[in-house]
């Protein structure tokens, strides 16, 4: 999935949108995400890939600081 694909189709949310609230602004569960870009408040069927999203952020996150 590119970061210019829609994450959320309800609310038409980029990918990019959501990563920007992981990375940038450090959210850290799909509660955080929703507040923060509103994806995964319609009809909630991309809340598994926010939460995916979530887990590969921070596992990059975290290799990055291992480097």
């Amino acid at each position: 999935m590119s970061d210019q694909q829609i994450l959320c189709r309800c609310l038409g949310i980029p990918r990019k949108t959501v990563e920007q609230a992981i990375d940038i602004f450090s959210a850290e569960t799909i509660e955080e995400v929703a507040r923060m870009t509103e994806a995964g408040t319609g009809c909630m069927c991309c809340r598994c890939k926010i939460k995916d999203l979530i887990q590969e952020r921070k596992a990059m996150a975290k290799q990055l600081e291992l480097a």
